[in-house]
């Protein structure tokens, strides 16, 4: 679920970019640029993930990596909805912004007083949402699975990407085929200021919070292996 929210981001958002101010001072950047910050800000949250939360929750839980694997994951997984979330209000603003100023058909036009740069907020909580999710999901797959399948673990990260974009792809299709008109207009229409890139953005919040819910009650179902062979000793003992 957050691969295909991140393929989502990686789509919808250029074309969002088309119809905002990309300038920084008397800099014009490419509308294309836009895909790259998600990547920063992986790498940029990543190295202070190491160097600042792990040592601060390490003071407070005791836990070596600062908090269990599967909390991290949860951790991911909650800051992911509220991105899309704002992702979605975000683009309701903008779609309203531009009806109201007349842009509501030069969808390929750059609004002047609306920059660009409110796409960052929600690139920088994906961010976090993927280095939460990622490391704890790698060390879980590490250290949980049979010796025998830790590599297959490992190369589980890498399947997810690829999954998310498959069913990134479905979900526009499904999308755009059960909000089509008689006119042809969709959610996804080309036409941005038309189309209701904002409702996609609602429904991803909504497939992401059941996703969560998912997660919590397998989560709170798993027993970690040591605890497990730590019950089997004290069995074994009795």
């Amino acid at each position: 679920m957050l691969s295909l929210v991140l393929t989502e981001y990686l789509t919808l958002s250029v074309q969002q970019a088309y119809t905002l101010n990309t300038h920084i001072q008397h800099l014009k950047l490419p509308v294309t640029c836009m895909p790259v910050f998600p990547g920063l800000s992986i790498f940029l949250i990543l190295s202070l993930y190491y160097s600042v939360f792990v040592p601060i929750t390490r003071r407070i839980t005791g836990n070596p990596h600062g908090a269990s694997q599967l909390q991290r994951v949860g951790i991911g997984l909650a800051v992911s909805i509220i991105s899309v979330a704002w992702a979605g209000l975000f683009e309701n603003y903008r779609r309203h912004y531009a009806i109201q100023n007349g842009f509501e058909f030069n969808f390929l036009t750059q609004m002047p007083d609306l920059t660009a740069y409110w796409l960052l907020i929600q690139y920088c909580l994906i961010g976090i949402a993927e280095v939460f999710c990622i490391v704890g999901l790698l060390e879980f797959l590490y250290e949980e699975a049979p010796d025998a399948m830790k590599s297959i673990g490992s190369a589980y990260a890498a399947l997810a990407g690829g999954l998310g974009c498959f069913a990134a792809t479905i979900l526009n299709n499904i999308v755009k085929a059960a909000t089509r008109d008689s006119d042809g207009k969709s959610w996804l229409s080309q036409n941005i200021n038309t189309g209701r890139f904002d409702c996609l953005y609602w429904l991803l919040t909504l497939l992401s919070f059941l996703n969560f819910c998912v997660f919590l009650w397998s989560a709170h179902r798993y027993k970690y292996r040591a605890i497990e062979s730590e019950e089997d000793k004290s069995s074994a003992v009795l």
